[in-house]
């Protein structure tokens, strides 16, 4: 090989290794591709209800205890609450504060397309509204506490089996009157003339 061919050589692995090197250090050097993150919230409303039968005395009857199920049209009275009227369609087209609760017969599971109890028992009743924290501190929400006093369910006389209860917000009966919330059914609470009735509703509002 001749000297010029052996010099080109030389300059040619000397390029070479450098640019091995640079690429190497390059390899070396980088940081993997970071995404961004977001922090993603994913809100949950919950229902509870209590249901607590007394006799005339004051002793514990009945007790009953369950999840309730946020129907439709309390979903989409919340969203015409929140932001304007008329966005979503609702039983009743004027949408109040959700603090009456009503309580029936009716057997049928709680769907989300009821507009109302399957067969509603008496008048429903103004409850008192509190707030509440939810469990874990991670939510925040309100308890609706109805009372029906002796004889208001029976009119005086028989027994009602009491299988259903729902949140509503107005005292009207009719189901184009009232939108309803929330509604379950469960067990039979068998409640006589002398009987008081109470039913608890929490709803919170939590992140999960």
């Amino acid at each position: 090989m001749t000297t010029l061919n052996k010099n080109l050589a030389m300059v040619l692995i000397a390029v070479v290794a450098v640019s091995t090197g640079g690429v190497l250090a390059f390899t070396e050097n980088a940081q993997p591709l970071q995404t961004p993150t977001s922090q993603k919230e994913l809100p949950v409303v919950l229902g509870h209800i209590e249901i607590t039968a007394k006799d005339k005395d004051g002793n514990i009857q009945a007790y009953r205890q369950t999840d309730n199920l946020v129907v439709s049209n309390g979903l989409n009275a919340t969203i015409n609450q929140l932001f304007a009227n008329s966005l979503q369609t609702t039983s009743s087209a004027t949408v109040n504060k959700f603090n009456f609760v009503g309580v029936g017969t009716g057997a049928t599971a709680a769907a989300s397309t009821d507009l109302g109890l399957g067969t509603q028992r008496s008048n429903k009743v103004s409850g008192t509204v509190t707030a509440i924290t939810a469990s874990g501190g991670s939510g925040m929400g309100a308890q609706i506490v109805g009372n029906w006093a002796a004889n208001r369910l029976q009119n005086g006389s028989g027994t009602s089996a009491i299988t259903e209860a729902g949140l509503f917000d107005a005292f009207a009966n009719a189901t184009g009157s009232s939108n309803m919330y929330a509604r379950q059914t469960f067990s039979a609470i068998n409640v006589a003339a002398a009987d008081t009735l109470q039913v608890t509703w929490k709803i919170t509002f939590s992140h999960s």
